[in-house]
């Protein structure tokens, strides 16, 4: 039966039924769940799937409203998954061109440059930045950050001065704060290693106690004191040819007890710095989050 029907329809007939039957919005629904999947990746934070749909979407809809914004979270992505090199092929795509994204993307290359440790280029980016969009709602954050840099690199007045121009209320606050830090910064305990090191000459081990390090310091104390009785004993014995040998490794391990004492005092005084901006990190650095329209900043 079905077969003379089908002849009796005609292929015309059955093809024009069948696109009836076909919605015409599949392709559009298509490109709502896979910008959607791809979303819903990057909120949960799973970064490089998402980053796998947004270049899906944008092969197979190259030409769509969403590309450049799609193309921007691709770039942000690969931020948040600490890939710099590949964001910012990303980011710089945007300095090339007019979108509504090439503010956001050339503020985004100073800040991947920063994460990246390049301290100096960021610096740079963002000068540039300022300079190119002066009315912009990221000048405070550019400015900020560029304090930041500096602190991180102990330029301290040139810190200081970036700081200060940091005019938004929530900025201003953490600014103000960084400007203390700064102006106290060289109030934090250190160890002098010229110190370190004479005390260590003096006394063996007495170098590494005064950097707080007990048992390198009675370690130091313990091997020089043997060498330096074994030396005396030869000597005292008429074992020269001993004494000679005992007092050229013991020379070695008495330099060494030295070097190791004012190692040990510059050591205390990085590790100080280092614990200081840790915390200065926590409490006050910028972070970037993207809200789904902008750029969210917060501390």
């Amino acid at each position: 039966m079905t077969e003379p029907f089908l002849k009796s329809m005609g292929k015309g007939r059955l093809i024009a039924i069948l696109l009836f039957l076909i919605p015409q919005n599949a392709p559009s629904q298509s490109t709502n769940q896979i910008r959607s999947f791809a979303d819903s990746l990057f909120r949960e934070e799973d970064y490089y799937r998402a980053i796998t749909e947004y270049k899906r979407f944008i092969f197979l809809y190259p030409k769509h409203s969403q590309s450049d914004e799609t193309k921007f979270l691709i770039g942000f992505s690969y931020l948040k998954g600490e890939k710099w090199d590949a964001a910012l092929r990303y980011f710089s795509a945007f300095s090339e061109k007019e979108s509504r994204f090439s503010e956001k993307a050339e503020f985004l290359i100073g800040q991947t440059h920063f994460l990246a440790n390049r301290h100096p280029t960021a610096r740079t980016q963002w000068q540039e930045f300022l300079e190119k969009y002066p009315k912009s709602r990221l000048i405070d954050a550019a400015h900020y950050q560029r304090g930041f840099s500096f602190f991180l690199e102990e330029e301290l007045e040139r810190s200081r001065e970036a700081f200060k121009k940091v005019t938004a209320i929530a900025s201003k606050e953490h600014a103000g704060k960084m400007i203390e830090e700064i102006d106290r910064w060289g109030d934090h305990p250190s160890r002098s290693p010229l110190l370190a090191g004479i005390m260590s000459a003096i006394f063996p081990g007495s170098g590494q106690w005064y950097t707080g390090r007990f048992w390198d310091g009675l370690s130091a104390l313990v091997i020089n004191g043997i060498f330096i009785y074994g030396i005396y004993a030869s000597f005292d014995a008429e074992l020269y040819a001993a004494g000679g040998i005992l007092a050229f490794f013991g020379t070695g391990f008495y330099g060494g007890n030295i070097f190791s004492a004012v190692s040990g005092a510059y050591k205390f005084n990085r590790n100080i710095k280092e614990s200081q901006r840790q915390r200065l990190k926590s409490q006050h650095r910028l972070n970037l989050e993207w809200s789904g329209s902008s750029l969210t900043l917060y501390f």
